[in-house]
């Protein structure tokens, strides 16, 4: 039997001994009881130990291709023969991706403490306790800690029992159009891509109402008499506007006339750099018709992938009973927990909120001073502001620049004269460096 082996090659011996008789019966060159070499033979033959020899047989009979008769040696199992030939891998075609220069999702790293997430993994990895499945709906531990950090930091009332973790507000959110059947659902415009992308890709419909100063257009929620709104009423996605009280309080009566619910995202609360953050509308909602969600990848780091719902307890029970599980690791839940147990996560975002209260002031200070005309709102809290150019077309600039245009969040053209400027991935002179270039062009 004629075997070549490249004795030059990284690839073990045993290996190219083993996929080069597999290729042979799988081709059809050893029919079914053929008799293979014996160990020894085949060592004479090709220079090698009969040890590689052996390890090569016996991924063979692990794999079924071989089996041996006592004291007769190892034959070939009969099998359909597949003529094959080496693939020829197709190239596959990624879609260009052209990321923004001040991109909105990401978060200065110099202000992370590595540190103690280290400490706190070394000691979470320790425990063999957690390399067992877990509660599929999201560790103890973390879910009341979460319930504590809410109640305590944005007023949400609940019970552990009602929390539920994920990997992204995309996870979650899906499962949370399961729960409700898929309904059809209203968005704000402008308003968050990642929920248009999830409904569309889930071929769920949806209508929009439009957002102003103070949130949502309330009326046209009530004329849609969807099922489920979603929102993000604290610091609203793109335009930054804040919903008032009097809106927050007709939204909910709304959704309970109604039976409908809200979804709350409250992604960047915590960065309020004004006065303390407003309340949630879950603390307000009395009559059970609020989703909470939020995210740690912003308070913390963004690949830290924990994310975490609150749901009314009528549909926490349908959770339960559906089987649905959140595909977090217990460990990273368990650093998590000790995160928020152990005080970090409070004094890290007292920390983070001045740090980025300090750079939205100076980045906004100096625009201003240099650019009179343009109009910025949304400064007051968040991880972005709007930059506005009354009467100017900046979508052309703005690609150029790779600027985020915020009429790609919109439905409507009311936005060409409208930029976004995150503020987390550079420093503040690298901002406004940036800007300076672009608006100098406009």
């Amino acid at each position: 039997m004629f075997i070549n082996l490249d004795k030059e090659n990284t690839i073990p011996l045993y290996e190219q001994l083993y996929q080069d008789i597999k290729k042979k019966i799988l081709n059809g060159h050893l029919a079914g009881e053929t008799k293979l070499p014996s160990k020894r033979q085949l060592s004479a033959d090709l220079a090698i130990s009969m040890t590689t020899i052996e390890r090569a047989y016996n991924l063979l009979v692990d794999e079924n291709m071989i089996y041996t008769k006592e004291k007769s040696g190892h034959f070939v199992v009969p099998t359909e023969t597949l003529r094959t030939q080496d693939k020829k891998l197709s190239a596959i075609r990624l879609p260009k991706l052209s990321e923004s220069v001040l991109p909105l999702g990401k978060v200065d790293t110099s202000i992370v403490q590595n540190d103690v997430i280290r400490q706190l993994s070394a000691a979470v990895f320790s425990d063999i306790s957690l390399l067992n499945s877990g509660n599929k709906s999201g560790e103890a531990e973390l879910k009341e800690a979460i319930r504590e950090y809410l109640y305590v930091n944005r007023g949400v009332q609940c019970s552990a029992e009602q929390i539920f973790i994920g990997p992204s507000t995309e996870h979650l959110l899906e499962q949370v159009f399961y729960l409700l059947d898929y309904p059809k659902v209203t968005l704000e415009d402008p308003g968050y891509p990642t929920v248009k992308n999830v409904l569309e890709r889930l071929k769920i419909p949806y209508d929009t109402a439009p957002v102003e100063f103070d949130g949502i257009n309330i009326e046209t929620v009530k004329q849609l008499n969807n099922k489920l709104t979603h929102i993000t009423p604290s610091h609203q996605f793109p335009s930054g506007a804040v919903m008032s009280l009097n809106k927050r309080i007709r939204l909910l009566n709304a959704m309970s006339e109604r039976n409908g619910y809200l979804i709350e995202d409250d992604y960047d609360s915590e960065f309020r750099y004004t006065g303390r953050p407003l309340s949630s509308l879950q603390g307000l909602d009395h009559n059970d018709r609020t989703i909470y969600m939020n995210t740690f990848s912003k308070s913390i780091y963004p690949s830290l992938r924990v994310a975490v719902m609150i749901l009314p307890p009528e549909l926490a029970e349908k959770y339960y009973e559906s089987g649905l599980s959140c595909n977090v690791s217990r460990q990273m839940q368990h650093i998590v927990a000790r995160f928020i147990d152990d005080g970090y996560l409070v004094r890290h975002i007292n920390r983070v909120r001045k740090f980025y209260g300090d750079k939205m002031e100076k980045i906004v200070a100096e625009l201003g001073s240099r650019y009179p005309d343009i109009e910025i709102s949304g400064e007051h809290t968040g991880m972005h502001f709007v930059l506005k150019v009354p009467g100017a077309d900046l979508r052309s600039e703005a690609e150029k620049h790779k600027i985020i245009c915020m009429s790609a969040y919109s439905l409507e053209e009311n936005f060409n004269d409208t930029v976004l400027v995150g503020i987390g991935g550079k420093s503040a002179d690298e901002i406004v460096g940036i800007l300076d270039g672009f608006l100098e062009e406009v």
